[in-house]
């Protein structure tokens, strides 16, 4: 079964953002959504999400340090959901972590967008 990707506004703007550092960016993360498509359980569940929000890594082309030192795509995805929301991508040399508090204000903005 194929799932759908929908790629929000903040997904977008931060491979746009990404785009002026890493300039292969794009085809980075197009094998990442590709793979998501497939099975959207590839990632690790994010800790206190009911396996909601996924986390994947991604290895750089630009960084050669492999998918650790790469990027980090955030996705939201329901069990017996078709559809796959990415949510946002950054840097893992940039950022360690995303918190609960930027998770929560992402999805505000998901569910406007949505609106």
């Amino acid at each position: 079964m194929n799932y759908k990707i929908y790629l929000t506004e903040t997904f977008q703007k931060s491979i746009k953002i990404l785009k002026k550092k890493y300039r292969r960016i794009k085809d980075d993360i197009a094998g990442t959504i590709q793979a998501i498509e497939e099975d959207p359980t590839i990632g690790d569940p994010i800790s206190g999400w009911n396996k909601e929000i996924w986390k994947v890594r991604t290895a750089s082309s630009d960084v050669k340090k492999g998918k650790r030192g790469g990027f980090r795509s955030i996705y939201l995805w329901k069990s017996g959901e078709i559809t796959a929301y990415m949510l946002v991508a950054y840097f893992k040399g940039d950022k360690q972590d995303i918190s609960k508090k930027e998770i929560e204000e992402i999805l505000k903005k998901l569910n406007q967008e949505l609106a």
